[in-house]
């Protein structure tokens, strides 16, 4: 048993220790709630060795892995008739600590008498991209994978600051909200995506994390400064970047919301081995209830990413993102939910530093069978298979395309 495992192990044992007396006590006013997450995957890769730029993160290897895939604990406390407080710890698999925050929040909503309502939030939270992943500690009821959409919002997303919403309520539960942040500590957003590509997972990085970059050797070649770890929420330029959009639903039938967001990062600042990434996207979704208790979902983003000074007439980095997805999902009998969704995106190379190869077209389907039982434990059957087309393979001697398969089971307890 490795070391990760022990501590997943350990912080599973520590949440039973200490969340029934916050149950019972309602402890000082605060509530927990959270998730141990028991995971069983089996990879197919058409190439053992590709690890890098595969579209999963234990792809590669053909190979069969049990762990404890995630373990979240959330507090929440309130502070007063308008504010309330929440934070979330959590051991990931992946992590570079065994334990992190990953969310830590203030949350103002005074009580109107009008039809307009004001609300805020302050500290470090996600920006509302997902129609999919609702659930506890970020998870989605739908799917053990999120969309590549959602994966990289996990990944390298995090909102530093604070976000404000005006919105309009009808008599009827129908509203429209207007919202608007500004942020700081995403500087480094987009490196992953030019680097490495797309990938799907449902990892969420915590505020301390870190990743390795694929091929590093052959990245400091070309950017000497350039930290052998990506460290996703990062301060380079002392910027401030924003967000802002739009959300309209009417409850229990349809909801479509759409942002834009820029970082606002200078690409000529480099930073303790950390370059910034200018980053701009545009994302859009729409979710519908259907007839005969059907989900629908879509979402949508649109984006470029740049680093660098000039090279040529581009940035020495310059790449074009977009993704899309579509998924259906239906509840059979209480209890039981299949869900299904088509996940396609790439990105584009406008740069003209030719030994950085970093184009991208891929696609991906992802099934779901999941069961839950007394509402508090839920088993998950997903295959998901993907066929990519990557450039960057080509450093590694690999065939830029390649088709790969992830099978997964798992078991999930919810407290």
């Amino acid at each position: 048993m490795n070391n990760k495992t022990s501590s997943g192990i350990f912080f599973i044992v520590l949440l039973c220790i200490i969340t029934p007396p916050l149950f019972a006590e309602n402890f000082h006013g605060i509530q927990a709630h959270g998730l141990a997450d028991f995971r069983y995957i089996r990879t197919d890769s058409d190439n053992q060795n590709n690890t890098d730029f595969s579209k999963f993160s234990e792809g590669g290897a053909n190979r069969d892995l049990f762990h404890v895939n995630e373990a979240a604990l959330t507090l929440q406390g309130r502070l007063g008739w308008s504010w309330t407080g929440s934070i979330t710890a959590k051991y990931g698999h992946n992590a570079k600590n065994p334990v992190d925050i990953s969310e830590a929040v203030l949350f103002f909503k005074p009580v109107s008498t009008s039809p307009w309502r004001v609300n805020a939030r302050l500290g470090s939270f996600y920006a509302p991209i997902s129609l999919e992943n609702t659930s506890t500690a970020w998870t989605s009821p739908y799917t053990l994978t999120s969309s590549a959409i959602n994966s990289w919002v996990g990944e390298e997303l995090k909102t530093f600051g604070g976000e404000a919403t005006v919105g309009y309520h009808l008599e009827n539960g129908d509203h429209v909200d207007f919202f608007g942040a500004g942020f700081g500590n995403n500087d480094t957003a987009g490196t992953l995506l030019a680097f490495r590509g797309w990938r799907m997972h449902d990892y969420e990085a915590t505020i301390l994390d870190g990743f390795k970059l694929p091929n590093p050797a052959h990245i400091q070649s070309i950017f000497t400064r350039q930290s052998l770890t990506t460290q996703p929420f990062a301060e380079v330029d002392g910027r401030a970047g924003y967000y802002a959009g739009f959300n309209l639903e009417r409850p229990d039938a349809v909801k479509f919301r759409t942002l834009y967001y820029d970082n606002r990062a200078n690409p000529t600042v480099v930073e303790n081995g950390q370059y910034g990434w200018h980053t701009r996207f545009v994302s859009a979704g729409l979710k519908v209830i259907l007839p005969f208790q059907l989900t629908l979902i879509e979402q949508s983003m649109l984006g470029n990413t740049q680093m660098g000074g000039l090279v040529g007439n581009h940035a020495a980095i310059d790449v074009n993102f977009w993704a899309h997805s579509l998924l259906l999902s239906k509840k059979i009998i209480e209890g039981h939910r299949i869900s299904v969704r088509y996940d396609i995106f790439g990105t584009h190379k406008n740069d003209e530093i030719v030994q950085n190869p970093n184009a991208e077209n891929s696609h991906a389907w992802t099934a779901n069978y999941n069961w839950t039982l007394f509402t508090h434990h839920q088993f998950n059957f997903e295959v998901t298979t993907s066929t990519s087309d990557v450039t960057a393979r080509t450093l590694q001697t690999i065939n830029p395309s390649q088709h790969e398969t992830l099978w997964q089971i798992g078991y999930r307890v919810f407290f």
